[in-house]
């Protein structure tokens, strides 16, 4: 694991020169956030560093391997992993023809729903995350952070996918289909050993159809890889909690998944932290004290392995820009207390599918439920196949749901509801169970009435979690489609320098002249750049920014978000004054 940490980070500073390293800055000049300050001889020695640390811990794999007892471990893993293979893959051959039938439509038909949104979905962050970093390769990528966008496994995918094609959709959005089809097919496989077919359904296909699920499997920007990543480590936790079976692909599965899940996006230690603690309480209390220091070394792999890939992001752009922005920044104790439960409840709605009444129709009476099965089964009066589901899955998925707001308690943050996305899935493995002991173990005259509600219920979620979608995008699209109209515009015009001040316009303008005409040359700068006498000037309507140019002559185009000034080639060089 370090060995190729190390070595990806080695690879992508040592293949850089000093010049290209410092050009970094010319891609986001906004804001003031520049990459660290540091000489070409810093530079030289953390590439020799990265270099070396790369080689050292290959060499120590390879005497490590060469021993006997080590390849007998290696043998081992690899049989736990075929037989956890297997384990996945038959129980997807196992499912009867009316089972893979529903499994399969249910599959086609989110397909064909994400489809729809990777097209129709607005460009926005992920048209940043492709201009700013993935076209710029892998350096930018991985060593440039000026801001909190730069979701780097995500992005770095997509640089491979950009040597394939520049096209935008085939760069950025056609490997989240990709992604999202093979984690719901990975989720609903590892769940349907556990829990049975219709409960394995039921979570997977309804978390699947979350507003926040079905925008990121059009957008993506990594959140999907991190529900995938997350799943892993779920099932790695229940298989490690077992006292028996295949424990070393689960560790080898809970370190590469961990470090995979940190360098898709940060708040992925909400998830390890949530392993760890809950593996943690099950090894002290069986007092199972290797087991212990067994955890704690691949905690410690993790860890390092995270920050290895990180180092170049580190180096250049410094750790502020990476954990002291303004998503992780702490609130005061007065209004972090003051906003926790309404941020609590709002977030929990949007994560059952309505963020302000999901709680009370969803959430609550599913936990109610829940809460009548343990009752149940502390009486002995569940079936033993329910009661072995309940305590095996449905209280580890009750503790990965909730043991993140600890996090949050501690570190007075409010994260946005797509960083806790994942926790999603795990209260709908409980509304699977619940649906599941509903639809087989109440009385018959119950489940008849029960069965048209419940498909009403999911219709009526469904139809509303998709429209939830749609509506919100033509607010971005307009936006969109004002900047692309002020481009196009331009691009009927003789050639000449464009001034673009405005951060979003700047990005914008640069995304759809790169990826819409990559064969013509363009001059677009932020700000003056020495003695360039512009010809096009662009700035918001109605003074809006804090670019205010003042003109004497009205703007040659204009929309709602866009006025684009032509300049004429006599007026005096003097930059000052198109500012207010």
């Amino acid at each position: 694991m370090l060995a190729l940490c190390t070595g990806y980070a080695g690879l992508v500073l040592g293949r850089a020169s000093y010049a290209e390293v410092q050009a970094l800055d010319l891609i986001f000049p906004f804001y003031n956030e520049a990459i660290r300050e540091f000489s070409a001889a810093e530079f030289r020695q953390v590439q020799q560093v990265l270099t070396g640390a790369g080689l050292l811990f290959s060499l120590v794999f390879g005497l490590a391997i060469a021993s006997s007892r080590s390849r007998h471990e290696f043998r081992l893993l690899g049989a736990e992993i075929k037989t956890l293979w297997q384990q996945l893959t038959d129980s997807l051959i196992s499912l009867t023809r009316r089972q893979r039938l529903w499994a399969g439509l249910v599959l086609g038909v989110l397909t064909m729903v994400r489809v729809f949104f990777s097209f129709d979905n607005p460009e926005y962050d992920d048209a940043v995350s492709y201009e700013v970093f993935v076209s710029k390769g892998l350096l930018a990528t991985a060593a440039y952070y000026p801001i909190p966008n730069n979701h780097v496994l995500s992005n770095a995918i997509s640089v491979l996918f950009y040597q394939l094609s520049p096209q935008f959709w085939w760069t950025m959005r056609v490997p989240v289909l990709l992604t999202c089809t093979g984690v719901t097919v990975f989720l609903f496989a590892g769940l349907v050993r556990l829990a049975g077919f219709r409960a394995a359904l039921a979570a997977t296909a309804l978390f699947s159809c979350l507003q926040l699920s079905l925008y990121h499997a059009g957008v993506g920007r990594g959140y999907w890889l991190m529900i995938g990543f997350a799943g892993m480590v779920f099932f790695s936790t229940l298989a490690l909690a077992a006292k028996t079976g295949s424990h070393r692909a689960a560790w080898a599965a809970l370190a590469v998944a961990g470090v995979l899940g940190c360098y898709t996006v940060p708040p992925f230690v909400y998830v390890l932290a949530t392993a760890f603690s809950w593996l943690g309480i099950l090894i002290i209390r069986r007092r199972d004290w290797p087991k212990l220091g067994l955890a704690v070394l691949v905690g410690v792999v993790i860890g390092a392995g995270t920050v290895a890939l990180y180092a170049p992001l580190l180096f250049v752009s410094g750790p502020g820009h990476l954990l002291g922005n303004g998503y992780v920044a702490s609130l005061t104790p007065a209004r972090f207390w003051a906003g926790i439960a309404e941020y609590i409840w709002h977030n929990e709605g949007f994560l059952a599918g309505q963020r302000t009444l999901g709680p009370l129709l969803v959430t609550i009476p599913v936990l109610a439920l829940v809460g009548r099965l343990w009752y149940l089964s502390g009486k002995h009066r569940l079936p033993v196949a329910v009661e072995r589901r309940l305590w095996q899955l449905g209280m580890p998925a009750l503790w990965f749901m909730g043991f993140p707001y600890a996090l949050i308690v501690v570190q007075r943050v409010f994260p946005p509801e797509r960083v806790l996305l994942y926790k999603g899935f795990f209260f709908f493995i409980l509304v699977g169970l619940v649906l599941d002991w509903l639809l087989t173990h109440s009385a018959e005259a119950t489940r008849r009435r029960l069965r048209p509600l419940l498909a009403l219920a999911i219709t009526v979620f469904v139809a509303y979690e998709t429209y939830s979608v749609v509506r919100v995008n033509p607010v971005a699209r307009a936006s969109n489609g004002a900047y692309h109209a002020g481009l196009q515009w331009l691009a009927g015009q003789p050639s000449g320098p464009v001034l673009i001040p405005e951060p979003t316009h700047n990005l914008f303008f640069r995304f759809y002249a790169h990826s819409e005409m990559p064969e013509r040359q363009w001059q677009i700068d932020s700000k003056q750049r020495g003695a360039t006498r512009y010809r096009y000037v662009v700035a918001f309507p109605n003074k809006r920014g804090y670019f205010q140019p003042l003109f004497g002559f009205p703007p040659a185009f204009q929309n709602q978000e866009v006025e684009i000034y032509q300049v004429p080639p006599n007026l005096p060089l003097n930059i000052k004054p198109w500012f207010h």
